[in-house]
């Protein structure tokens, strides 16, 4: 997940799940009601669906020519008004970044819409909250995990190392903003903290001289996490970059590498050097074959050093599966994605539909799997992604679910969520109930038996009592 996009997200024009643009500028314009004139208007959860490519300009309007910023569903596009672009020096004459693209009207000017790297050319002159202002809405992300039975978590960082402030501000904003408020996390939740790879080039972890592994403050609940790198977009923005062309929309499109052969090796080589294990994002199936190709090029990590992970692994030919294994690169995947992308898969995979979301297929070729939620980009729920990978669909749908010969059973399922992320980090002490290890405990409100069954009853279901090392976090 992403901690600090979760917290901030609290703080934010809440888009997720509008049925249209009327909607959409309906929402914007109530928040941006209240707020000074100075304020940045910020928001997240419009989709490619629900938006009006020919009336854009009506976010002006709704905030009332302040600067606003909101992140598409899956984070990999922004919509930013007149004002933002203005400040941020984005105009007709701005050429495209690489790996990015600004969209623009008939007559060349931007209208708004940026994807991918062209993200980076306004973000870091958005203002997000930080420190005393974000600490409420950290303090209530941590109770609403607890509450759900999460004890710990794995942090995947910013897309660049902009913004960051203080000891950790070559890391960017996410890690140092969380690094901040060590104080509310420790002893309270686990968490490996991620931070963007160009800190790696930058030299700013070597400067810090953190591993992924160690502790980061003097307590022993919060890690250093994986270094993220970002090889190619998203589903919902069509920026995953395939093999073959998307079946949706511009069907000359295959999607946006964001990096070159050459820097993503550049990237391997200073995180060997470093001891820093990588995160790489990797949706389609050119960006997974890319991506298990350099670390194949590079070799493994050095002893002690955690494993490689491709992050999300969303469409995966047969001739890669086997490779995690051979390459112990782990498959970070969020079940809940199958479920909530079918109809996209259907609609802009067409004739792939065998090779997206395929844990069933990935955890039978001897690939390690490691879970989570990608929150907020979908619902940190676990149960509900439980459910995703075991039945392949979502609360309230029908058995079985979309493509079920994918599905895995409840053991499998459990293990990617708790001790398959605990051997990653390589934490003999947590992830598993065996004597010695640390109590960190969910009492839940439902049976075992329904823990078995996986079935629509354990979506529901909530922690009466969490304990992290047998001190207690939340009591219902």
């Amino acid at each position: 997940l992403h901690l600090a996009g979760l917290a901030r997200h609290r703080l934010e024009v809440a888009l997720d799940g509008a049925p249209d643009f009327a909607e959409i500028i309906e929402r914007v314009a109530a928040g941006a009601r209240p707020a000074p004139p100075d304020a940045w208007i910020l928001g997240r959860g419009w989709t490619e669906r629900t938006m009006d490519r020919s009336a854009l300009e009506r976010l002006d309007a709704a905030c009332d020519g302040r600067r606003a910023w909101l992140s598409s569903h899956d984070g990999h596009s922004a919509w930013v008004s007149r004002a933002a672009l203005e400040l941020a020096g984005v105009e007709s004459r701005t050429a495209d970044p690489p790996g990015g693209r600004i969209e623009r009207r008939a007559d060349g000017t931007p209208d708004g819409i940026l994807r991918e790297t062209a993200r980076d050319m306004v973000e870091p002159v958005v203002v997000r909250p930080r420190g005393d202002d974000l600490a409420p809405a950290l303090r209530a992300t941590l109770d609403g995990l607890a509450s759900l039975g999460l004890t710990g978590a794995t942090d995947m960082g910013a897309y660049t190392t902009d913004k960051g402030q203080g000891r950790f501000a070559g890391l960017g904003d996410d890690f140092s903003a969380i690094a901040e408020l060590l104080d509310e996390l420790e002893g309270r939740f686990r968490l490996a903290l991620g931070f963007p790879a160009a800190a790696l080039l930058s030299g700013a972890v070597q400067d810090a001289g953190i591993v992924t592994g160690a502790p980061l403050g003097e307590g022993a609940t919060v890690h250093v996490g994986w270094a993220k790198a970002y090889a190619d977009g998203a589903f919902g923005s069509r920026t995953a970059a395939l093999f073959a062309p998307y079946t949706c929309g511009d069907l000359d499109d295959r999607g946006i590498l964001r990096l070159e052969p050459d820097l993503l090796d550049e990237i391997v080589a200073c995180a060997r050097e470093a001891r820093v294990a990588l995160a790489v994002h990797a949706i389609g199936d050119r960006t997974v074959a890319f991506v298990l190709d350099a670390l194949e090029r590079a070799g493994p990590p050095a002893g002690g050093v955690p494993p490689d992970r491709i992050e999300h692994a969303q469409l995966v030919r047969p001739i890669d599966r086997p490779r995690f294994a051979a390459l112990d690169v782990l498959a970070s995947m969020q079940p809940i994605h199958a479920p909530a992308d079918r109809s996209m898969v259907e609609d802009c995979w067409g004739g792939r539909e065998g090779n997206a979301y395929a844990i069933g297929s990935l955890a039978a070729s001897g690939a390690r799997l490691v879970f989570g939620s990608d929150a907020p980009v979908e619902r940190v729920n676990p149960w509900h992604g439980l459910l995703a990978a075991v039945r392949r669909r979502l609360p309230g749908e029908p058995d079985p679910g979309w493509r079920p010969e994918e599905a895995i059973d409840i053991g499998a399922a459990l293990f990617a969520y708790t001790l398959g992320p605990a051997a990653a980090l390589g934490s003999v002490d947590v992830g598993h109930l065996w004597p010695g290890a640390h109590a960190d405990l969910a009492v839940l409100d439902v049976s075992f038996d329904v823990l078995r069954e996986a079935g629509d009853e354990l979506a529901g279901a909530r922690s009466v009592l969490t304990l992290l090392g047998g001190r207690e976090v939340y009591r219902s």
